[in-house]
């Protein structure tokens, strides 16, 4: 794994962009006609908790959003989800190893569709990724950078589309939580990063991941932000959303900036001071 970085020193030492990467999302003033952006989006809901959050999570939102909206054809988008009360990673050996496997497998095979796709309407297309992920989700979106990285892009019947190492990735994460392999390091093709982490959050086996470290990488290229509120306050779900909705537009704002056309809607931040509730996840049960 040459070249990689430990996800702990990540925000203090960001990864040398590649030369062999594609660019990110248009960066630049006129869009390169042929660019291509895959949205990756990796959801961890909470249905069948006995108690706790019953509203769709940020990442469920921002797929909706997605699919609902007057995306260009340039935009593809991914979705996978994971119940964490009922596939619970606490409870399972090896904490849920063999359903993250099945959510990455599900990934990569929407993105390998999508890309055939892109590539037989357009051989010069230049695909690039952004992941999203919330609580398990975002470690799971982790994963699968590293994921993309090694493999390339392959289409559903195993030709190589794009070789390994040369697909520009970002990362966008509310609250990444799990249990954290010891082999997963970011690559370099992860080229810009954003996460939030909840603070309030007393629950010893939730505490927030330091997947892009603290702070802000010195090229300013990933940043990483405490917020206030629970997992959930972070990620979404609850009906006092106040702190989840402005987690949430903290996260477009970093995901608009990625392309000249915002891609998502800010959602409106509640003024009724009773809406910013931090919620005590540790009295719910799963």
């Amino acid at each position: 794994m040459t070249g990689w970085l430990p996800i702990r020193s990540q925000a203090a030492t960001a990864p040398v962009i590649p030369t062999r990467a594609t660019r990110p999302v248009s960066t630049s003033s006129t869009p390169g006609a042929h660019d291509r952006l895959f949205v990756a989006l990796f959801d961890c809901s909470w249905k069948q908790a006995r108690k706790g959050p019953t509203e769709p999570t940020t990442v469920a939102w921002i797929h909706q959003q997605l699919i609902r909206g007057t995306a260009p054809k340039s935009i593809g988008t991914g979705y996978v989800s994971t119940d964490c009360a009922h596939d619970n990673w606490l409870t399972l050996d090896k904490h849920g190893e063999a359903f993250a496997g099945t959510r990455l497998a599900a990934m990569y095979k929407q993105l390998s569709v999508r890309s055939e796709a892109w590539l037989r309407e357009d051989p010069d297309a230049r695909i690039s990724l952004l992941i999203v992920g919330g609580s398990w989700g975002a470690l799971q979106g982790a994963e699968f950078t590293m994921m993309v990285d090694v493999l390339g892009l392959h289409s559903p019947t195993g030709e190589v589309l794009v070789p390994p190492h040369r697909t520009a990735q970002a990362l966008a994460l509310l609250a990444p939580t799990g249990y954290l392999p010891p082999e997963l390091r970011l690559p370099s093709s992860v080229i810009s990063g954003f996460q939030l982490s909840a603070t309030d959050e007393q629950r010893p086996d939730f505490q927030s991941l330091p997947i892009l470290g603290k702070g802000r990488s010195s090229d300013g290229r990933f940043l990483s932000l405490p917020v206030p509120g629970s997992l959930s306050d972070v990620c979404g779900g609850y009906r006092l959303n106040g702190l989840s909705t402005r987690a949430a537009n903290l996260l477009i704002e970093y995901i608009n900036r990625l392309s000249t056309t915002p891609l998502l809607s800010e959602q409106p931040e509640p003024d009724d001071p009773r809406m910013n509730v931090v919620h005590r996840s540790e009295e719910e049960g799963t």
